[in-house]
């Protein structure tokens, strides 16, 4: 899975839970600028993307994503870096695209 376009094609939503202003929410505010392209929109356009901003600090960021086949994944993402985040994103929608491509 190459692009977070192509990625998304398999998310039904994406929730992140974050205080904007904090250090460790750098992971977070990439992942979701990478989501929220047009060519993303464009794959997905039914993809629900929520965000709940906080001004704590110390909570750590929280990225929630739940893919087509009702899968859930939570991240915890104040110590992770954006490709990281990506990465473990990607794993369930890779196997998605792979019974896609194989069911075709």
């Amino acid at each position: 899975m190459s692009s977070a376009a192509s990625m998304s094609k398999f998310l039904t939503q994406v929730k992140v839970t974050m205080a904007p202003f904090a250090p460790a929410s750098k992971s977070s505010k990439i992942f979701l600028s990478r989501i929220i392209t047009n060519d993303a929109i464009a794959a997905n356009p039914t993809l629900k993307i929520v965000t709940e901003s906080h001004g704590d600090l110390n909570k750590a960021p929280v990225i929630n994503v739940t893919y087509k086949d009702g899968k859930t994944l939570q991240l915890q993402t104040g110590d992770m870096k954006v490709n990281d985040v990506l990465r473990q994103v990607g794993k369930h929608a890779r196997k998605l695209q792979e019974k896609e491509d194989a069911s075709a």
